[in-house]
């Protein structure tokens, strides 16, 4: 396919991924209506220099934009190993660093999914009827070099569940940890609330 068909392909595809309509999505990404219905009718073609444009209002990058493919999850995890192949390489006064940080953005990535990722109301859970679903987060801790936990907060909207507050990982113990998501779920605390109990927790 020409370059033109692929941007009309991933607009399509980003479309679709939002569930929205014409409007809906020229309004998000904010070009006209009519502009929007030009490129995915391919009537009219974005030119070279608001492709980066398009592209970040997108959320992607203009060699995604071009393609007309999604990136896969494998793909992206390929990339990710090319990175942490070469920290073992850096020099020994910047290689703790770097370790620290090649962690951390594995941890932010394994967030952002799980954040983008909106799960249908009926996921696996042993509570019933609610409406604000506590959930363990994990993340790995490289000065101690263990795992510490925080918690998600997702509510139920319009059937599906987006995550609302997050608490940064704060106990390395999970079972406390477990414990603590349970009471705040069954009680049903609102995120407000809920804040309160996690500062309790801590001074306990």
């Amino acid at each position: 396919m020409t370059i033109e068909k692929n941007i009309m392909a991933t607009l399509k595809r980003e479309m679709d991924k939002r569930g929205v309509n014409y409007a809906e999505f020229s309004a998000e990404i904010n070009i006209p209506r009519t502009t929007l219905q030009g490129y995915l009718n391919d009537t009219s073609h974005p030119r070279a220099d608001s492709m980066e444009n398009l592209a970040d209002k997108l959320g992607i990058s203009v060699a995604e934009l071009v393609s007309g493919e999604e990136p896969s999850a494998s793909a992206m995890d390929f990339d990710f190993d090319q990175i942490l192949s070469t920290v073992p390489t850096l020099h020994p006064k910047v290689l703790p660093a770097a370790q620290q940080a090649a962690s951390l953005l594995k941890s932010l990535l394994q967030l952002s999914k799980e954040l983008y990722a909106a799960e249908e109301r009926n996921v696996d859970t042993p509570y019933q009827n609610v409406d604000h679903l506590y959930c363990l987060h994990e993340m790995w801790d490289p000065s101690r070099r263990s795992l510490s936990y925080g918690i998600l907060v997702k509510e139920c909207v319009q059937g599906y569940w987006s995550t609302i507050t997050i608490v940064a990982p704060f106990s390395s113990n999970r079972s406390a940890v477990l414990g603590l998501i349970d009471h705040c779920t069954r009680l049903q605390l609102e995120p407000e609330q809920f804040l309160d109990v996690v500062q309790d927790f801590l001074t306990q």
